[in-house]
């Protein structure tokens, strides 16, 4: 086996290294998610521009990707607004026990691979209400979209890049799969969510 390639710049792979782990406090400390990414994008793009500038220029942003997550949260936002979304809302239940949480987990895993996992997550919220409820939900939204191609972000560039790289998947391959590991990590863990003593 080859040993792993050398980084191009290990002063911009550190930067980026950092990036990703100031990423994950600021978020927890309640930064909105907008800020925190765009100004992560910016330290990114600047350290980039400044170590590797030709780098930017063979740099393929994925733009109508974006454009639609940006529009499908907007959409989710109005529809909550107008009072549209109460049936979704209802179907993830109420309750902390087992099986309200796998309902809660489920209901946001299924409706993840429909539309996305963002878009799904947003739309779910209010049935939160209690942190339990929230933890589940996130079970569901980030360990239960790997059936469809469209669920997650993470699974379209995943797919974008193995394209660019000539790999071709079968896609009911792949939804057979993902099921079968969306059944079991969702499960299991929100099997020891409803375990665990919080």
């Amino acid at each position: 086996m080859d040993p792993p390639a050398e980084p191009h710049d290990p002063v911009l792979l550190r930067i980026g290294m950092l990036g990703c782990a100031l990423v994950g406090p600021a978020f927890a400390v309640g930064l909105p998610p907008w800020a925190v990414a765009l100004a992560a994008a910016a330290a990114l793009g600047l350290a980039t521009a400044w170590r590797m500038p030709t780098l930017l220029r063979r740099l393929s942003v994925p733009w109508p990707m974006t454009l639609g997550f940006v529009a499908l949260s907007a959409l989710v936002a109005a529809a909550h607004a107008a009072g549209l979304l109460g049936g979704v809302v209802s179907l993830a239940g109420t309750g902390t026990g087992v099986g309200d949480l796998l309902r809660a987990a489920g209901v946001t895993a299924a409706t993840a691979n429909v539309v996305n996992n963002l878009p799904a997550y947003l739309a779910l919220e209010p049935a939160g209400g209690d942190p339990r409820r929230l933890l589940a939900m996130l079970i569901g939204a980030n360990c239960g979209p790997l059936v469809t191609p469209w669920a997650s972000l993470a699974t379209l560039l995943w797919l974008q890049r193995c394209r660019a790289a000539g790999l071709r998947w079968r896609l009911w391959r792949l939804a057979l799969g993902g099921l079968i590991c969306a059944m079991a990590t969702v499960g299991l863990a929100t099997a020891a969510l409803a375990a665990a003593r919080m």
